[in-house]
């Protein structure tokens, strides 16, 4: 938008031709290299750019707050250090790497080898996955050392299938290691991988019924695996007319708060973003799209990114202390619940909020926002690495046993986000809304940290969940997958989507959607800046025009 000044002074007026830029908006920080490997005791200097909305870029490795998600495997310099951004192995493992610039945050993986280990576990993933003919689907195999070091090792293995007339796959040495593809005959095969002597089965079935369609776009004569579709009951993308009118009831009782939650004109509403490292990548870029748009409540509204990389579901589900919870990733150590973090390194030091005291931010002083005027929530998160803890996908509800099976991935990540949206309820008790998103497209992946189909079928776990709730509370009936999600007694809080972020790859959905590999870090799991900016303007979109958000808009 250009804007010409005319300038009044007392001989008459004159006219300035100067044009006035809008200032561009910060929409992503990039890290590079990504998906790194180095040694114990190597160093490796990362670098941290700041991405424009007028596609300029600046580097601010030196300006960004810098963290490794364990430093007794891998510590690193900060601002204000002699080397930000400089990498130290310790000890074998794996840990994310984020750099945080002006709120806005970008994370990367980091793999520390050790010198001497033997291979002491392999995994193959997915497990037991259903694929339509004619299609392709990646597999992944990942190894554990005896010296804590933990790898993908696709390229290395050798893949074979027990019928290759079903789904042939692609073996060591060819193009692409793993790469299955599916005949034209429906049935089902074994896939075999084998690697420094060890070997892992998995099932893959073709069925013509597999073939994944974006759930608001499914219709009452399609499926997948005889589950319907769309985003809410009776295939419909319409919330129903009961769950309507109480999530307008709680948008209505929405209001600014005191740090003690009472109401108060000159309080705060604070909305807050929850999850992993895709969701921290995506909502710290959300909340400076907000910061700059005119149509966003900049009065009272406190949009707060709280999402962590590495943060995956179960450690959400965790509301007070410590627990030694079943995550796969952390099997047998203290875990920390995620919510202490979000109150003391997040609520505490929003220095920028509307309602922030004056001096707020430095312990001991008054914290800028307190837990208290939380009062709605935005949810996306996911399991890392399914298969190592035998999560298969999705199967055939037609089939006797596939009902509410927990030990299919979508239906366990159904009963988290039932654990997570009581723990989220205990620790804000003026909790009001939640707003549910699942996984992007994953099939462009280079490892296996969640491939498709898992992020497609995340898709149905929070259907399901929506769908118990609505249940619930028209007839009393808990679900003995998601729990008592009741927000009339107070254990949870009203829940729906917001907003569906999935689409099939370069396939546009309805709406327009569809994801290039090029919208993708080099993993193919975390978006790059073109990704962010698609997922962002979904959830903008939505929080701008829905009945439910009347709190997110002046």
């Amino acid at each position: 938008m250009a804007v010409t000044a005319a300038l009044w002074g007392c001989g008459g007026s004159s006219s300035n031709s100067n044009t006035i830029t809008p200032a561009a908006v910060l929409t992503s920080v990039s890290l590079t290299p990504t998906a790194a490997s180095i040694n114990v005791g190597a160093y490796s200097q990362f670098l941290a750019t700041a991405n424009y909305s007028d596609e300029s870029t600046k580097d601010v490795t030196g300006q960004a707050s810098w963290s490794s998600t364990d430093s007794t495997v891998a510590s690193i310099e900060t601002e204000g250090q002699t080397n930000p951004g400089r990498v130290t192995a310790v000890a074998p493992g794996n840990v994310n790497i984020t750099a945080k610039y002006q709120g806005v945050s970008g994370v990367t993986t980091l793999n520390v080898t050790g010198l001497n280990g033997t291979l002491t576990s392999f995994y193959v993933s997915p497990q037991d996955s259903t694929i339509a003919p004619g299609a392709t689907r990646q597999m992944f195999s990942y190894g554990r050392y005896s010296d804590g070091t933990a790898k993908w090792v696709t390229g290395s293995t050798s893949f074979s299938s027990s019928d290759p007339s079903i789904a042939s796959v692609e073996d060591q040495g060819q193009a692409s290691p793993g790469l299955v593809t599916a005949g034209t005959t429906p049935g089902t095969t074994t896939i075999t991988a084998t690697f420094g002597g060890f070997k892992k089965s998995t099932t893959l079935t073709v069925t013509p019924n597999a073939v994944p369609i974006a759930l608001m776009d499914m219709t009452s004569s399609q499926q997948y695996l005889s589950l319907q579709g769309g985003l809410y009951e009776n295939v419909s993308d319409t919330v129903p007319t009961d769950h309507d009118a109480a999530g307008k009831a709680a948008a209505a009782e929405i209001q600014p708060l005191d740090q003690n939650g009472l109401p108060n004109a000159a309080g705060a509403v604070v909305f807050v973003g929850i999850g992993m490292s895709n969701a921290t990548e995506e909502f710290s870029s959300f909340v400076s799209e907000a910061a700059a748009n005119s149509g966003v409540n900049h009065t009272t509204l406190a949009v707060e990114d709280g999402a962590e990389g590495s943060a995956t579901a179960c450690y959400w589900t965790v509301a007070q202390g410590q627990t030694l919870t079943a995550c796969p990733e952390a099997t047998g150590t203290l875990i920390d619940n995620q919510y202490d973090r979000v109150r003391d390194s997040v609520l505490a030091i929003a220095t920028t909020a509307p309602s922030a005291p004056a001096g707020c931010g430095a312990p001991p002083s008054t914290p800028c926002l307190t837990e208290a005027q939380v009062q709605v929530l935005w949810i996306k998160n996911a399991n890392p690495m399914p298969a190592i803890s035998n999560k298969g996908t999705l199967c055939d509800e037609t089939v006797s046993g596939c009902v509410n099976d927990t030990t299919k991935e979508a239906v366990y990540y159904e009963s988290q986000l039932g654990q997570i949206i009581r723990a989220a309820k205990s620790r804000y008790p003026n909790l009001k809304q939640i707003f549910l998103s699942t996984r992007i497209y994953a099939g462009y992946a280079t490892i296996g940290l969640n491939p498709e189909p898992y992020a497609y079928e995340y898709g149905f776990s929070a259907k399901w969940l929506i769908e118990a709730q609505i249940v619930q509370e028209r007839n009393g009936t808990v679900d003995p997958v998601a729990g008592d999600l009741s927000y009339d007694s107070g254990t949870a809080v009203w829940t729906a989507w917001g907003t569906y972020l999935w689409a099939n790859g370069s396939q546009a959905r309805s709406d327009g959607t569809f994801y290039l590999a090029s919208d993708f870090q080099s993993d193919g799991t975390h978006p790059d800046t073109s990704g962010i900016a698609k997922v962002d303007n979904l959830l903008m979109n939505y929080f701008l025009s829905s009945p439910y958000t009347p709190w997110f808009r002046p």
